[in-house]
């Protein structure tokens, strides 16, 4: 069960990063503030879609620095982007922040609708005589809404950020259909996936018909599942439990293979649909990235521990991570606080071995010799 100061920190964090500038009351500022946002929004004219696409973009806190050498981040793009990302926004900057980072910084993109039920969904499902949860008369463009996203969403955002090729995606709901749909067509399109709650349900349970059919023999060694499922709480009139059984159901198909995806499901017992986000996309993040965290204090003694920790990170996930230079450049001073000359030496020489290019870390290595 999740502590509650957690759950209340996170809700305080959602809040303070949800007052952007434009939503400060007037008598409130002063001509002295400092005005600060979190993100800044963008257009894209999509020819694949036919039509204008709104995103969201949030660049980590080092981005613009210019102490030290430029560095690329991996991308995090999330479905449903208006709703989830000042959540995510604020998760990952607190959890990569500091010598205790358990995350890498990263860029996010939060993806908008024009039409979601169109975008969102895999097939065409529009049976109103069922009823109003499978009326969707516009459904079935979750494969135009794939190639958006590779040739032109992501064209665009390694285009204008620097970025590197570790990619995740994440969606609640229909958006976690998609994500699961995403895995199991184009695997190769995202390093790590976060589906929370998904929607396995549609369309007569296609995409655990899929699964079931092609899961076993796909290859998907270095890629990452977080699972999540909330509690279902019934509302008045409606006692189905189609989404409940349809992704117990997709979990065991994920058990019965070993096809090299590494993967995670939690149910939620005192989360339902609404609620579940915040918490999986925490939980989600940590799996992915587990083993990110250095024991910065005993790196201070012994910097060889940072580099196998790297080199384990890197096999764990499939692609190769080192440390920042920041990270090293704080280790480094900490060591020398602490009276450890010969230990802050070789953590200097290894920032200027990673970070050749890099004033700040050829002037520290200078400074010590």
């Amino acid at each position: 069960m999740w502590n509650t100061n957690w759950i209340f920190f996170l809700f305080i964090l959602q809040l303070l990063t949800n007052c952007t500038p434009q939503e400060q009351p007037a008598e409130k500022q002063d001509t002295g503030s400092q005005l600060f946002t979190i993100g800044s929004k963008h257009k894209l004219k999509s020819a694949i879609l036919n039509e204008e696409r709104e995103y969201w973009v949030y660049l980590p806190e080092d981005y613009y620095d210019t102490t030290y050498a430029p560095y690329n981040y991996p991308v995090l793009y999330v479905l449903d982007g208006d709703r989830h990302f000042h959540s995510l926004s604020g998760i990952q900057n607190f959890l990569s922040s500091g010598p205790y980072t358990s995350l890498p910084e990263m860029i996010i993109v939060g993806i908008l609708n024009t039409d979601r039920p169109r975008d969102l969904t895999p097939t065409h499902h529009n049976r109103p005589d069922i009823g109003p949860r499978h009326a969707f008369p516009t459904s079935g463009g979750g494969a135009s809404f794939l190639q958006f996203i590779e040739e032109e969403l992501m064209t665009e955002i390694s285009s204008n950020y620097r970025t590197n090729d570790y990619k995740l995606l994440a969606g609640h709901s229909f958006g976690g259909l998609t994500t699961i749909y995403t895995l199991l067509s184009k695997p190769e399109l995202f390093n790590a996936y976060i589906a929370i709650d998904p929607s396995v349900w549609w369309d007569d349970n296609y995409l655990l018909k899929k699964a079931r059919k092609e899961l076993d023999s796909m290859d998907l060694s270095g890629r990452r599942l977080y699972l999540a499922q909330a509690n279902f709480i019934p509302i008045p009139m409606d006692t189905t439990t189609e989404h409940e059984r349809a992704l117990s159901a997709f979990k065991n198909e994920l058990k019965k293979v070993n096809n090299g995806l590494k993967w995670q499901y939690k149910f939620y017992t005192n989360e339902d649909h609404g609620t579940i986000p915040l918490i999986a996309e925490y939980d989600g993040l940590r799996f992915i990235f587990e083993g990110f965290q250095s024991e910065i204090k005993m790196v201070a003694e012994d910097p060889q521990l940072i580099i196998d920790n790297y080199e384990q990170v890197s096999e764990n996930l499939g692609y190769q991570f080192i440390p920042t230079e920041s990270l090293i450049d704080w280790v480094a001073n900490y060591s020398l606080r602490m009276g450890n000359k010969d230990q802050a030496k070789k953590l200097f020489e290894l920032n200027a071995t990673l970070y050749p290019h890099s004033e700040h870390a050829q002037s520290q290595l200078k400074r010590i010799n």
